[in-house]
């Protein structure tokens, strides 16, 4: 599989890093909106976005639409800032152009699922600074979404090499919790890179959600070396928590020397670098089966940590909820393939399955560059409830 290293393609290049559209400080309302936001005279639009909130109630917010942001999800899901009177979010959806298109309808189905599914089961706790809030969604409306709460930070892709050796612990220790909490759940995170990981000085948040698949299904070659796994990218065996594991490695190779890490195995400078090769010489291994658990790492890294882990996952209320939804999203997928048979013509679906892209007998490598260099690297929403302030710390 190619590598994309072209500067920006994961908002890594040299430098400054990359410009973080949801930096703080920007909003829907700084500088032109688009056709989505302005009227005639550049007055301000609001629309009515009406959704259904992760507790299971209907809500409508009057707000405004900025423009799509580039390289921020894979195509052809689109993300855009919105804005109320008193918070800002993103918003990731399919347009109405891709109406018919079930392959990814489906991806952003399972995005939502997964973080609905780690917000049910840490959004009480005090891990939920550690993954992007959910505010609502509505998978009926012409162009079906997600919205979520606005992120902590910039990406880490901005530091290279510009964090103490604590706060590299910090984000370390974060990340090997973030894989455990979601193994916890059945879930394992296959897009882990610089700019999916968030940094605001106290904590890290792990952003595209969009990538989750759960354990044990087959893997399907997805991801882009040196950050996805050996075993991820060839597409052999099954997901396993592990992989995520390797994942977290390359991040941190990245911040503490500032360039890429090797895609087969240790880096061979590896031992130089003290602070990274105390704790995380083992996830390097080739092989998943090689590595050691996210439980046995955090526990070198977290104390007692793998306890709190496993008592920390609260009961759903919202069964029967979850249960409704999971029934009406299957009368939806069979109603949508019972009115594509009859129709005559729509877009084609894209060529890759949820969690990674399988390879056919007429794709070229290069073809799939560019569809695996799409992530969701940031999002913005709520500055109150679901901001990720610092009583979301899990310290």
């Amino acid at each position: 599989m190619a590598t994309d290293h072209s500067p920006g393609a994961y908002g890594e290049a040299r430098g400054a890093g990359p410009r973080d559209p949801f930096a703080p400080g920007r909003s829907s309302a700084d500088g032109p909106m688009g056709d989505n936001g302005a009227g005639q005279g550049g007055a301000r639009v609001r629309h009515e976005l009406g959704f259904v909130t992760p507790q299971g109630g209907h809500h409508t917010l009057r707000v405004q639409l900025g423009p799509d942001r580039p390289r921020l999800v894979r195509p052809p899901v689109l993300a855009r800032p919105v804005q109320s009177e008193d918070w800002k979010g993103v918003q990731v959806r399919l347009p109405a152009s891709e109406n018919g298109n079930h392959t990814a309808y489906g991806l952003l189905e399972a995005e939502t699922a997964a973080a609905l599914a780690l917000n049910r089961a840490y959004g009480g706790t005090r891990f939920r600074g550690l993954f992007p809030m959910p505010v609502g969604y509505d998978m009926n409306a012409p162009e079906p979404f997600i919205l979520y709460a606005a992120p902590r930070g910039r990406p880490v892709s901005g530091l290279n090499q510009g964090v103490s050796t604590g706060e590299q612990r910090i984000i370390e220790r974060d990340l090997v919790l973030a894989v455990r909490l979601m193994e916890a759940v059945g879930l394992v995170h296959q897009g882990i890179v610089p700019a999916a990981v968030r940094w605001d000085g106290q904590g890290a948040q792990l952003w595209d959600l969009g990538s989750i698949t759960r354990i044990g299904r087959a893997r399907t070659p997805c991801g882009v070396p040196p950050y996805a796994s050996p075993e991820q990218r060839a597409g052999v065996g099954e997901v396993d928590a592990r992989d995520a594991l390797w994942s977290v490695g390359q991040v941190l190779h990245q911040i503490v020397t500032g360039r890429q890490g090797s895609a087969d195995g240790p880096s061979p400078d590896l031992a130089r670098h003290r602070s990274l090769a105390q704790t995380l010489t083992p996830v390097f291994a080739p092989l998943a089966a090689d590595r050691p658990s996210a439980a046995a790492l955090l526990s070198r890294l977290m104390p007692d940590a793998d306890t709190q882990t496993l008592t920390t996952a609260l009961p759903d209320p919202l069964e029967p909820h979850r249960r409704d939804f999971d029934e009406a999203m299957r009368r939806k997928h069979a109603s949508l393939v019972r009115s594509a048979r009859g129709a005559s013509s729509g877009p084609p679906p894209p060529d890759y399955p949820p969690g990674g892209g399988r390879r056919t007998g007429s794709r070229r490598v290069e073809d799939r560059k560019e569809q695996d260099a799409w992530h969701v690297g940031g999002s913005a929403t709520p500055k109150n409830p679901g901001r990720g302030s610092r009583g979301d710390q899990h310290r």
